[in-house]
């Protein structure tokens, strides 16, 4: 009994192992996006990143400016290659990093360092990557690559049922503690920035706050219209931060 107590509520001193992130492109939509799943709290304020031009993930043991790094390069004309091992160049602890991305080029780029725990590695298909550590197997990173190739609809969708698959291919055996959800397109949705920063189940979770944040995007000009009356269109055009 005591044992089962306590695997239930270990989330809550927010640290479980396991990491798994997928990064993408979508050339229709223009826009890219990165889906993560870890252990510790609040992993959208340190791991993802992306721009018009690309989507990149600092994970393992995270390190957040080599996102930022990875993006100003590329804004600069580097290729997701290029930039991403200038930064690691420059890190004299990168073998316990883990940093992939893509780029608008159609480009990928993943790097799991020696000094990361078992099980870690990754995986790449046509337009994004996958990593991830401290996770039961390989299953996990080829479930999400898998799933987000064979599903369809915008690339919101297509990154959070990836994580979806790797959840269920055994990301969940040692547990999560949050999860994120960040897609930067030509025109921002509530729902391209999503995070569940601590809870038993966060995936789960953002899926639910999926639902919910594409609901009142639904309904937000007919609400508005309800509270308002006539109103500029403008003022709803508040865009997402990232």
């Amino acid at each position: 009994m005591g044992k089962k107590a306590s695997a239930q509520t270990e989330w809550k001193r927010g640290y479980r192992p396991g990491t798994f992130s997928i990064a993408a492109s979508d050339s229709d939509e223009e826009s890219f996006g990165v889906a993560v799943a870890t252990g510790i709290v609040a992993v959208g304020a340190t791991c993802p990143y992306v721009s018009d031009e690309a989507a990149v993930l600092t994970q393992s043991f995270t390190k957040t400016s080599h996102g930022s790094k990875v993006l100003s390069q590329v804004a600069d004309g580097k290729h997701i290659e290029t930039a991403c091992e200038s930064v690691l160049a420059s890190d004299e602890h990168s073998s316990y990093r883990q940093l992939h991305g893509v780029d608008q080029d159609g480009s990928q780029f993943t790097f799991t360092g020696d000094d990361c725990v078992e099980w870690c590695g990754s995986t790449t298909g046509e337009s994004h990557s996958v990593a991830g550590n401290m996770l039961s197997d390989d299953a996990v990173i080829d479930a999400v690559s898998d799933a987000f190739a064979e599903t369809t609809g915008p690339l919101s969708e297509r990154l959070l049922s990836g994580l979806e698959a790797g959840q269920e291919a055994g990301g969940d055996k040692r547990g999560k503690v949050s999860s994120a959800l960040l897609v930067h397109a030509p025109e921002s949705k509530l729902y391209h920035n999503l995070r569940i920063d601590a809870a038993e189940h966060p995936v789960r979770e953002l899926r639910e706050l999926y639902e919910r944040a594409r609901e009142t995007e639904r309904n937000l000009h007919e609400e508005t219209a309800r509270q308002l009356g006539s109103y500029p269109e403008e003022i709803l055009e508040f865009g997402v931060k990232y």
